[in-house]
């Protein structure tokens, strides 16, 4: 008989997960599973420094599993983590342990060769993830240092030669503006900076 233990999670303290206890329960049942203990907290997934959580984990990886775990059943992978990242980081750190997860509403079973090529596409999936929020983050950086470190659009270059030509020969403001395709604050603002 295999011995797991079972994790479920809500995001607040008025929720209640006898709903995700109840189908992790009868999916070990018919698995013939037997769950050793179930973890529960009632926080954000986003955070992965859950009280229950982290009591999983370190059972299984920093204590060396002593009650011999050999699964995790959650009811949907969103129950342990919002991010894929995190998702794939959880999922590698308990597999390289030989531990493996298993949702009971999801097709997710990294007991099987098709669950391990879904999280390797999820990781793979993740590292490009990181890598185009790298990118926008330093293409960002170039702009704003473009901008000469100020944020929004870079200041529009405007003719102030031309501009005050024009305003010598007593053409209208609003001429001008047109002329220069840029709007009355705008002038406003250019004429009084020079």
């Amino acid at each position: 008989m295999k011995l797991v233990y079972g994790y479920v999670r809500v995001s607040s303290k008025s929720q209640n997960y006898d709903l995700q206890v109840e189908s992790i329960k009868e999916f070990c049942k018919n698995r013939d599973y037997q769950i050793v203990k179930i973890f529960g907290d009632r926080q954000s997934g986003k955070d992965m420094e859950r009280v229950e959580f982290q009591k999983m984990v370190s059972t299984l990886i920093e204590f060396k599993n002593p009650q011999g775990i050999e699964t995790i059943i959650v009811t949907k992978l969103d129950r342990v983590g919002r991010s894929v990242s995190d998702l794939v980081r959880f999922v590698k750190e308990i597999s390289d342990h030989n531990i493996n997860i298993v949702t009971t509403l999801e097709t997710v079973d990294t007991t099987t060769p098709q669950g391990m090529l879904f999280f390797h596409m999820m990781s793979a999936l993740a590292e490009y993830e990181r890598e185009l929020i790298n990118e926008r983050t330093e293409a960002g950086l170039r702009k704003y240092l473009a901008n000469g470190g100020r944020m929004g659009k870079p200041k529009k270059e405007i003719d102030m030669v031309e501009v005050n030509r024009l305003l010598v020969m007593d053409v209208p403001k609003t001429a001008i503006a047109r002329k220069m395709r840029i709007s009355m604050p705008t002038l406003y603002n250019r004429l009084r900076g020079a």
